[in-house]
């Protein structure tokens, strides 16, 4: 039952490349906003690293800079560990990429991809990330990136990369593992040692 759902969703969606521009969307963005998540979180190390506010005193500016780079990490944590567990996953649940599916359509844009397709690794990488940019209070960051994500995954859905139910079912999944991460994760007191261990080793190279 879940199977054909998944095949006609699938097709239904594949059937929307007939059109040139969603050719040319779908192209562009099925794996380009992926990139944003090193970009976001270099840069906003670098800026907190050489932020400053003249109207408070320099460990109170210090003590700032510190809790928004804890957050960063706990940000990168959380992706880190879904996509653990998502190749892990992997390992034992081999579920094969929809082409063969496809075959006999006409509008295939991509080559064959050998790796499996579920869980999804953008779905588990952009949505941990989403969920923690909305946990770690970035909302508005996270208002402006989501759409690109939707479109990411709607993408790859439509250039038969993945099955509809890999992005979805894992989405969820993925949405609510970041609450754990940010919910208990934050609260071990070895992990806070480690992160201002590892802030304060970055810190030597002016970072």
């Amino acid at each position: 039952m879940l199977q054909e759902i998944n095949k006609e969703l699938l097709i239904q969606l594949n059937s929307l490349l007939n059109y040139d521009i969603i050719q040319y969307i779908t192209l562009c963005f099925a794996d380009t906003p992926i990139f944003f998540l090193p970009i976001f979180l270099l840069g906003y190390w670098i800026y907190y690293t050489y932020k400053k506010d003249p109207t408070v005193i320099s460990e109170i500016n210090l003590t700032k800079n510190l809790l928004q780079k804890e957050n960063l990490i706990y940000i990168f944590y959380s992706v880190l560990l879904w996509l653990i567990i998502s190749l892990i996953i992997q390992h034992f649940v081999h579920i094969a990429r929809p082409e063969t599916v496809l075959e006999w359509t006409w509008k295939l844009l991509l080559k064959h991809l050998p790796d499996a397709s579920f869980p999804s690794d953008h779905a588990t990488v952009s949505v941990a990330f989403l969920t923690s940019l909305f946990l770690a209070w970035y909302k508005k960051i996270w208002l402006i990136f989501t759409p690109f994500v939707i479109l990411m995954l709607l993408s790859r859905v439509i250039l038969w990369v993945h099955w509809p139910l890999d992005i979805i079912v894992w989405s969820l999944v993925w949405i609510f593992s970041s609450f754990i991460v940010f919910k208990y994760f934050t609260k071990i007191k070895i992990i806070n040692k480690i992160n201002r261990f590892l802030i304060k080793m970055i810190s030597y190279i002016k970072l």
